[in-house]
């Protein structure tokens, strides 16, 4: 990783998070998901991009806590030949973070990968999160935090 990397930081519930901004194919108003119906056991449901359905999910099951907010924003993240949604309460991208001081995470076990570290770029602490574990986390439909 670079000296300095752009992020995007997001909030769920109390906790606050981070990805590459690079990551991040869109940050939409979650309004227009279609709830219900039709999706996985995980997934609460879809949102017509383009020509396709795309998945929407609760970050609840992969980073242990649900969204806290009526209206909450949709990050859509691309891994691969998928398309996913996650629900967040709010993002904020922060730019030329500097990376050099994350403090690795990735030996505490249980995660799956998805936590690479945490880092402070302002007053709170932020989880960085790997875009492609995180993925595949919600793809399998299993707790990223479970041993």
């Amino acid at each position: 990783m670079n000296a300095y990397c752009d992020l995007l930081l997001f909030d769920v519930s109390a906790e606050r998070f981070a990805l590459p901004l690079a990551d991040i194919a869109a940050v939409l108003d979650s309004s227009d998901v279609q709830r219900g119906a039709g999706i996985d056991a995980r997934g609460v449901g879809v949102l017509r991009s383009r020509d396709a359905f795309v998945t929407v999910y609760e970050p609840l099951h992969v980073l242990g806590v649900p969204c806290s907010v009526a209206d909450p924003l949709l990050l859509i993240l691309t891994h691969a030949d998928r398309t996913i949604g996650l629900l967040v309460d709010h993002a904020e991208a922060a730019l030329a973070v500097p990376v050099h001081d994350v403090r690795d995470l990735s030996a505490m076990g249980g995660t799956d990968g998805v936590v690479v570290g945490a880092l402070r770029p302002a007053t709170q602490w932020v989880t960085l999160l790997d875009t492609q574990s995180l993925v595949h986390a919600l793809l399998d439909r299993r707790p990223a935090h479970a041993a």
